[in-house]
C-alpha cells in the first residue's frame, strides 16, 4: 500500500493553539493563538513549549507577522504560561509585536494584570460600566468586584506603554440603552484608549441592534478625542 506523503501546509488544521494566519487593517497581518483549550488541572507545565513549536512551524510556512496574537486567556489559565511564551518569543525575535485580546474581568487580579505591560497591543472587552449586570453582559465571574475591575483597567491604562484597545459589543434587549453608552464613553475618557471597537452581537439568536440605535452610538461618541471603530 502507498504511504501518503502529507504536506505540512495541509496539517495547520491539526494545530492545538495556532487558529489563523489573518489581516487585519489596523494591524496588518497576525497570527492568532488561542490560550482557551488549556486546561490548569492536568497540564500545567509543557503547554508554553507546545504552543511555541506550533508558532514556529506556523512561521514557517506563513513567515512572520506584523503581530502575535494572543487571545482565550482568562482567570483559569495559567498566566505564567503567557509570560513564558512572551520570553520565548522575544529571545528568537526581539523586535516581534506580541498583542492579547482579554476580557474585563482578568483586571480584578493584580498579579495576572502585571504580565500584560509586557505586550504591544492589549484589547481589551468591555460592552457595559454599569454594575447591577456587568457579570452578565460582560461574562464574567459572579464573584468579580467590577468597581474593582473598572479600577484597575484605569490604573493599568496610566502605565502602559503600548497601544491599548476597548471592544464594545452590543446586545438588542440587553444593554443597548443611551444610559449604558453615556457612562461607557464617561469611563473611556477617563481611559483615554488608542482606539474603541464597536459593534453588536448577533449570534445566539440574538439580533442586530436598531439603526436608530446605531446611529446613536455615532452621535455620542461624535466628540471623543481617541479613534472609534464602528463594526457595523
Amino acid at each position: 500500500m502507498k504511504q501518503k506523503i502529507i504536506n505540512k501546509a495541509d496539517e495547520k488544521h491539526n494545530y492545538r493553539f495556532v487558529k489563523a494566519f489573518e489581516f487585519n487593517f489596523n494591524f496588518g497581518t497576525l497570527i492568532s493563538v488561542d490560550f482557551s483549550s488549556c486546561s490548569d488541572s492536568s497540564e500545567t507545565n509543557n503547554i508554553a513549549e507546545a504552543m511555541f513549536d506550533e508558532i514556529i512551524d506556523y512561521v514557517e510556512k506563513k513567515g512572520i507577522p506584523n503581530i502575535f496574537w494572543f487571545k482565550g486567556i482568562n482567570e483559569s489559565v495559567v498566566i505564567k504560561n503567557f509570560e513564558t511564551i512572551i520570553k520565548m518569543i522575544r529571545e528568537i525575535y526581539p523586535n516581534q509585536k506580541i498583542g492579547v485580546y482579554l476580557n474585563c474581568g482578568i483586571f480584578q487580579d493584580e498579579e495576572i494584570i502585571k504580565v500584560f505591560y509586557e505586550c504591544d497591543l492589549v484589547a481589551i472587552n468591555l460592552n457595559t460600566v454599569e454594575g447591577i449586570q456587568f457579570s452578565k453582559i460582560n461574562k464574567c465571574s459572579d464573584s468579580i468586584n467590577p468597581f474593582e475591575v473598572l479600577k484597575k483597567i484605569l490604573d493599568f491604562s496610566k502605565n502602559f506603554k503600548g497601544q491599548l484597545g476597548i471592544y464594545t459589543l452590543f446586545l438588542k434587549g440587553i444593554n443597548d440603552t443611551k444610559t449604558n453608552i453615556k457612562n461607557l464613553k464617561d469611563f473611556l475618557l477617563q481611559v483615554e484608549p488608542d482606539h474603541v471597537s464597536v459593534s453588536n452581537y448577533t449570534l445566539d439568536g440574538f439580533k442586530p441592534v436598531s439603526k436608530e440605535f446605531q446611529e446613536e452610538i455615532k452621535k455620542i461618541f461624535n466628540d471623543v478625542p481617541f479613534k472609534v471603530i464602528f463594526m457595523f
